[in-house]
Protein backbone atom coordinates (compact mmCIF):
# COMPACT_ATOMS: atom_id res chain seq x y z
CA UNK A 1 0.00 0.00 0.00
CA UNK A 2 3.09 2.51 1.03
CA UNK A 3 4.72 2.07 -2.28
CA UNK A 4 1.62 2.47 -4.39
CA UNK A 5 1.26 6.25 -2.21
CA UNK A 6 4.56 6.82 -2.87
CA UNK A 7 4.63 5.85 -6.66
CA UNK A 8 1.41 8.42 -6.88
CA UNK A 9 2.83 11.19 -5.39
CA UNK A 10 5.89 10.97 -7.00
CA UNK A 11 3.78 10.80 -10.18
CA UNK A 12 1.96 13.73 -9.28
CA UNK A 13 4.65 15.72 -8.34
CA UNK A 14 6.62 14.88 -12.07
CA UNK A 15 3.44 15.70 -13.94
CA UNK A 16 2.79 19.06 -12.16
CA UNK A 17 6.53 20.00 -12.50
CA UNK A 18 7.11 18.83 -16.40
CA UNK A 19 3.79 20.58 -17.27
CA UNK A 20 5.80 23.53 -15.59
CA UNK A 21 8.99 23.19 -17.36
CA UNK A 22 6.88 22.93 -20.63
CA UNK A 23 5.23 26.29 -20.54
CA UNK A 24 7.75 28.00 -18.14
CA UNK A 25 8.78 30.71 -20.26
CA UNK A 26 5.28 31.93 -20.13
CA UNK A 27 4.69 31.42 -16.28
CA UNK A 28 4.53 34.84 -14.17
CA UNK A 29 5.49 35.02 -10.39
CA UNK A 30 2.01 33.69 -9.59
CA UNK A 31 2.16 30.90 -11.72
CA UNK A 32 5.41 29.94 -10.05
CA UNK A 33 4.96 30.79 -6.39
CA UNK A 34 1.72 28.49 -7.13
CA UNK A 35 3.78 25.54 -8.41
CA UNK A 36 6.43 25.63 -5.40
CA UNK A 37 3.38 25.82 -2.96
CA UNK A 38 1.79 22.90 -5.19
CA UNK A 39 5.50 21.50 -4.90
CA UNK A 40 6.22 21.55 -1.52
CA UNK A 41 2.41 20.18 -0.05
CA UNK A 42 3.51 17.11 -2.08
CA UNK A 43 7.00 16.94 -0.96
CA UNK A 44 5.12 17.11 3.14
CA UNK A 45 3.03 14.47 1.53
CA UNK A 46 5.96 12.19 0.93
CA UNK A 47 7.92 12.59 4.21
CA UNK A 48 6.15 9.85 7.08
CA UNK A 49 6.90 7.75 3.64
CA UNK A 50 10.58 8.18 3.62
CA UNK A 51 11.42 5.03 4.73
CA UNK A 52 9.65 3.21 2.10
CA UNK A 53 11.32 4.77 -0.66
CA UNK A 54 12.52 2.64 -3.63
CA UNK A 55 15.67 2.73 -5.60
CA UNK A 56 13.15 3.30 -8.77
CA UNK A 57 11.39 6.18 -6.20
CA UNK A 58 15.35 7.84 -5.86
CA UNK A 59 15.86 7.73 -9.71
CA UNK A 60 12.38 9.51 -10.31
CA UNK A 61 13.02 11.97 -7.60
CA UNK A 62 16.37 12.66 -9.11
CA UNK A 63 14.98 13.13 -12.68
CA UNK A 64 12.40 15.62 -10.23
CA UNK A 65 14.80 17.48 -9.29
CA UNK A 66 17.22 17.95 -12.71
CA UNK A 67 14.28 20.52 -13.72
CA UNK A 68 14.31 22.84 -10.58
CA UNK A 69 17.52 24.04 -11.77
CA UNK A 70 15.17 25.79 -14.83
CA UNK A 71 12.93 26.86 -12.54
CA UNK A 72 15.38 28.87 -10.40
CA UNK A 73 16.81 30.51 -13.56
CA UNK A 74 13.21 31.91 -14.67
CA UNK A 75 12.32 32.80 -11.26
CA UNK A 76 15.64 34.72 -11.03
CA UNK A 77 15.35 36.44 -14.27
CA UNK A 78 11.54 37.42 -12.74
CA UNK A 79 13.51 38.89 -10.06
CA UNK A 80 15.97 40.52 -11.71
CA UNK A 81 13.83 41.77 -14.21
CA UNK A 82 11.28 43.25 -11.07
CA UNK A 83 14.39 45.15 -9.26
CA UNK A 84 15.35 46.70 -12.71
CA UNK A 85 11.95 48.00 -13.21
CA UNK A 86 12.13 48.97 -9.65
CA UNK A 87 15.47 51.12 -10.00
CA UNK A 88 13.88 52.37 -13.35
CA UNK A 89 10.39 53.85 -11.25
CA UNK A 90 13.05 54.96 -8.53
CA UNK A 91 15.22 57.02 -11.07
CA UNK A 92 12.12 58.29 -12.93
CA UNK A 93 10.26 59.43 -9.43
CA UNK A 94 13.52 61.49 -8.83
CA UNK A 95 13.72 63.08 -11.95
CA UNK A 96 10.39 64.44 -11.79
CA UNK A 97 11.18 65.38 -8.60
CA UNK A 98 14.23 67.45 -9.62
CA UNK A 99 11.52 69.37 -12.46
CA UNK A 100 8.41 69.46 -10.01
CA UNK A 101 9.74 71.35 -6.85
CA UNK A 102 6.75 72.01 -4.03
CA UNK A 103 7.83 75.95 -3.76
CA UNK A 104 6.34 77.48 -0.83
CA UNK A 105 3.81 80.32 -1.78
CA UNK A 106 4.35 83.00 1.21
CA UNK A 107 8.30 83.31 -0.16
CA UNK A 108 9.39 85.88 -1.93
CA UNK A 109 12.26 86.53 -3.89
CA UNK A 110 14.25 89.54 -3.99
CA UNK A 111 16.94 90.47 -7.16
CA UNK A 112 19.62 93.06 -6.00
CA UNK A 113 20.91 95.08 -9.05
CA UNK A 114 24.46 96.73 -8.62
Amino acid sequence: MTATEVGKILDDLQAITEEAVARLNLMNEEELLQLADQREELVKALEPYRPDITPENRTQIAHILGFDSLILSRMSFLKNEAGQWMQKQGAIKSQQNAYHNAYAMNSVFIDHKN
